[in-house]
């Protein structure tokens, strides 16, 4: 239960850097370019998701140098265009309920964190002893 606790620090501290880099930039494109939510955080989930992938692979689930790295890297990749399907979804619907865009795009991202990471540690980096 404690490396569990452990991996998911360290899984919520790399998805922390890539949820300030989605936060920032899905604020900053809908207030500077006019995007709509959805598209500001679909822009800044595909800058983020690559550097988030790394983070992983290096640090929470220790992968780097073993076998895989293409496959997790899809996976990974295909696995954060559903995150993102959620946390739109999550978003639109928090917004729809009259809830501010930081706070609701707050939200949106801290819930999808726990599923991604329930996914992520059993079906793409696998956790090892």
């Amino acid at each position: 239960m404690l490396r569990i606790l452990r991996r998911y620090g360290l899984f919520a501290g790399g998805s922390a850097l890539g949820a300030v880099v989605d936060y920032v930039a899905t604020l900053g494109a809908v207030g500077l370019f006019g995007l709509s939510s959805a598209v500001a955080l679909g822009l800044a989930m595909l800058i983020s998701a690559t550097g988030v992938f790394f983070w992983h692979e290096h640090i929470t689930f220790g992968a780097a140098g073993t076998r895989g790295k293409p496959r997790r890297y899809i996976a990974f990749m295909l696995w954060s265009g559903v995150v993102f399907a959620l946390r739109a979804a999550m978003l639109a619907g928090f917004q729809t309920l009259g809830l501010p865009l930081p706070v609701a795009l707050a939200a949106a991202i801290a819930i999808a964190s726990v599923i991604n990471y329930m996914l992520s540690s059993w079906a793409i980096f696998r956790l090892r002893g």
